[in-house]
């Protein structure tokens, strides 16, 4: 297969000697392809327009290296790469970890996605994995003309020794830490950075990670402002109606009764109806409520 010309346009730097050109940074040869390919390419890419921290290595048990014993086992690594151009909504990071028990790496994305810190995707990589490229020649290990290497098949008993709970533990305690803040950043060959010395899409990729990475809130979120307004509203157009008060409400929000006297109740704590008074089923309007600019027949859900 002939290989490829290139044309000026595909240089930054058309006008320079052939050998000190380089090829535009978004050019199909070097741009990252992490997300539209996978294998031997993958890993690499990864490192690409990345914030990388190290959660586990495989020392961690022996902070003297001089003190590791002859017969010791690697522990695992996990790897974290906050991607600055993200994968989608709710994307978090990239991780990979890799076991001496594990014949595999193991890759995967982190995403909240509503419901907290999960896992969305998940990939086995077999060790010594190679492709293909454009002129058909295979790249990676093994050597030219040697056999490509057999792989065991991946079954159960592997699936069951990747700690999916400990990997997404781990990366949230790292990845919700905000102490980048004070401490800056470390770049590649050069000194620590922070503030305004940050990337601007490197300081976005950090606060958009710590943001989604923080432990959910147990319990149930609170009730938006805007939905209070209108169930105090509600409360005041049909208490005068007589009777059947939470029925109605509950018919007009679409809603169980007894979330309908939640939120009544929401509604009284936050300043929207008036206090409950002895004696006195309805309630008034509270210091918080201001006029209804706009009926609405549906509130906002909650």
């Amino acid at each position: 297969m002939p290989q490829p010309e290139f044309r000026a346009d595909d240089y930054v730097n058309p006008e320079a000697p052939e050998d000190e050109r380089r090829l535009r940074p978004d050019h199909p040869r070097v741009r990252d392809h992490s997300y539209d390919c996978s294998r031997s390419t993958q890993e690499v890419d990864l490192w690409k327009a990345s914030l990388v921290s190290t959660v586990m290595e495989p020392w961690d048990a022996y902070p003297d290296r001089g003190d590791v014993p002859e017969d010791a086992v690697p522990g695992p690594s996990l790897t974290l790469f906050v991607k600055e151009r993200g994968r989608g909504p709710g994307y978090v990071a990239d991780f990979l970890y890799e076991a001496a028990d594990l014949p595999v790496t193991v890759h995967g994305i982190l995403a909240n996605q509503g419901a907290g810190l999960g896992l969305i995707e998940l990939e086995l990589w077999r060790p010594d994995w190679g492709y293909w490229d454009d002129f058909g020649d295979f790249v990676g290990p093994p050597e030219e003309d040697a056999p490509l290497p057999v792989s065991a098949p991946i079954t159960s008993d592997v699936l069951r020794r990747i700690p999916l709970g400990q990997i997404i533990a781990r990366a949230q305690a790292e990845l919700a830490d905000q102490s980048w803040k004070e401490e800056g950043i470390t770049v590649f060959g050069r000194p620590r950075a922070a503030g305004p010395e940050i990337a601007a899409a490197s300081l976005q990729a950090l606060e958009n990670a710590n943001a989604l990475a923080q432990p959910a809130q147990r319990g149930r979120p609170p009730l938006e402002e805007e939905l209070l307004h209108r169930v105090a509203h509600a409360y005041l157009r049909e208490a005068i109606n007589g009777p059947g008060l939470h029925r109605r409400l509950a018919h007009l929000f679409d809603r169980p009764e007894p979330t309908i006297k939640d939120w009544i109740k929401a509604a009284r704590e936050r300043g929207y109806l008036s206090p409950a008074v002895p004696g006195r089923r309805a309630a008034g309007p509270g210091p918080l409520l201001s006029p209804l600019a706009e009926e609405s027949p549906r509130p906002p859900s909650a």
